[in-house]
């Protein structure tokens, strides 16, 4: 729970306990798409508002990371790059907003879609008085992209809030409005509605990023660690842009295509990312397995951009052939095999991946360990398997510690003690489970604990029935047995 503490006329204090969700159940906009309201500002029409329970800091944080990082507000922009920046000292009474802004930015927009989509050059003033903070965005080109509002220029604007119960102006409350300047100022209506949509999300964006500043909410998730973000972002649109549609269109799996292509096409970027980075060391490509590969389709991405690999399962695929044929009839490239893990080395890869690998995933670093001095390995942990191949594994839990969390903890605690440096990444896949564990380098020899737990684990181990194999024992148990004569 949240505090504030405010004095009242006669001196006294009162507190005032707030609770962090009640804030964001409180957005309930004002609508005027149909009727706008006239603003005070000439030449504007407020079109929504809303009071929001902040401070005007935290809406001014807020609008200064949105100009920095809008990809995380308009999903087709995959980045800003700012042109320009004036800062505007004003002699202003601070009786209304001055005619000059405290700022002005000058930056472009770059659409995810570049053959489709043309860059936007947008102009970015601030003003600020006593009574209220305007943001003021203003587009500089005359052909507006799909996703961007068809105004001459639209604002954000905080006014301060007063608190009845206090009998002052409450520093942590205000209303927050969205105004536009239409083309046509007899018709300021916005009738569209895939745009009223897009105004009242971006507004509820708006309010709810603004209550995470006052609450100082961090992110628990921090994604791209250890592959640079631009290049992560370049790389994708290449990758999904080549393979997405056609995959989807082709799909013959009973499972989502949409789900399963696209988070495939999210790791596959995300290790050709990283592979790029390794290149620049090795100077020659990396070669992989892909062990529990599933459907082939990450192994199919990795080995169609070049890569020398192939994916193992315990079970094949219907789509297997398809992926084979066109990836130029690499019959080899997915194979049908049952790992017994302890068993097993592959010292002339370089790295091991399992996504998803079910029972595997535990194993992966101490095979990549075994391999030699130059396997490298990448897993994304599931299902909770331990080193037998059961999920009967004990894990310890608390109230910050949840089920997932501390199963990536255990597989990262046996890379340790298989001797890796381990490094940690959020992956940006569809999927709650995305934590990418990664060891990269070599710290010290494997632990004798940990050879102690393989011993034992490996005579328990057994690899797990496909599911084809337990419809066929299902489908025998069904069956009646014969009468005899």
């Amino acid at each position: 729970m949240s505090k504030q503490v405010r004095k009242i006329s006669n001196g006294s204090e009162v507190t005032k306990v707030v609770d962090p969700q009640s804030l964001f159940q409180q957005f309930a906009p004002a609508l005027y798409f149909e009727k706008p309201e006239i603003s005070p500002k000439n030449g504007w029409f407020v079109i929504a508002e809303q009071i929001v329970p902040v401070a005007r800091d935290a809406f001014w944080e807020t609008i200064r990371r949105w100009t920095l990082e809008p990809q995380f507000v308009i999903p087709p922009v995959e980045k800003a790059e700012i042109k320009s920046t004036i800062e505007t000292t004003t002699d202003d009474d601070h009786s209304g907003i001055s005619d000059k802004p405290i700022d002005t930015i000058i930056r472009e927009l770059i659409p995810k879609r570049k053959s489709k989509d043309a860059n936007l050059k947008e102009k970015i003033e601030y003003f600020e008085n006593d009574k209220e903070a305007r943001v003021i965005y203003e587009p500089l080109d005359s052909e507006l992209p799909f996703y961007y509002p068809k105004v001459k220029a639209y604002s954000f604007v905080y006014n301060s809030g007063y608190d009845e119960l206090f009998e002052q102006n409450d520093n942590d409350q205000g209303t927050l409005r969205l105004e536009i300047i239409p083309f046509d100022t007899s018709k300021p209506s916005v009738t569209d509605p895939k745009m009223q949509y897009a105004l009242k999300t971006i507004l509820h964006k708006l309010f709810k990023w603004c209550i995470q500043k006052r609450l100082g909410y961090k992110k628990k998730a921090h994604h791209d660690v250890l592959v640079p973000k631009e290049a992560y972002q370049s790389m994708y649109q290449y990758i999904k842009s080549k393979y997405g549609s056609q995959l989807v269109a082709n799909w013959t799996e009973k499972t989502d295509p949409k789900k399963f292509v696209y988070e495939d096409l999210a790791i596959a970027t995300y290790l050709l990312c990283l592979w790029k980075e390794e290149e620049e060391k090795t100077k020659r490509k990396q070669t992989f397995i892909d062990l529990g590969c599933g459907n082939g389709l990450l192994t199919f991405l990795l080995s169609s951009e070049g890569y020398e690999g192939y994916g193992i399962d315990i079970a094949d695929r219907k789509i297997w052939p398809a992926l084979s044929e066109s990836n130029g009839n690499k019959k080899n490239m997915l194979r049908v095999e049952a790992l017994y893990p302890a068993k097993i080395t592959y010292p002339n890869t370089e790295w091991l991946i399992g996504n998803h690998a079910d029972e595997l995933v535990p194993w992966i670093p101490i095979i990549a360990s075994k391999s030699g001095d130059n396997c490298k390995f990448m897993v994304i942990p599931c299902c909770f398997y331990g080193l037998d191949g059961t999920r009967s594994l004990s894990l310890p839990l608390s109230e910050t510690v949840g089920k997932y969390r501390a199963y990536t903890d255990y597989i990262k605690d046996i890379a340790i003690k298989a001797g890796y440096h381990v490094e940690e990444d959020y992956l940006r896949i569809p999927s709650t489970k995305n934590i990418a564990i990664i060891g990269r380098t070599r710290q010290k020899n494997q632990d004798i604990a940990l050879a102690k737990s393989i011993d034992i684990a490996s005579q328990a181990f057994i690899p797990r029935k496909t599911d084809r194999e337990k419809e066929e024992e299902r489908q025998e148990s069904l069956k009646k047995p014969k009468l005899e004569k």
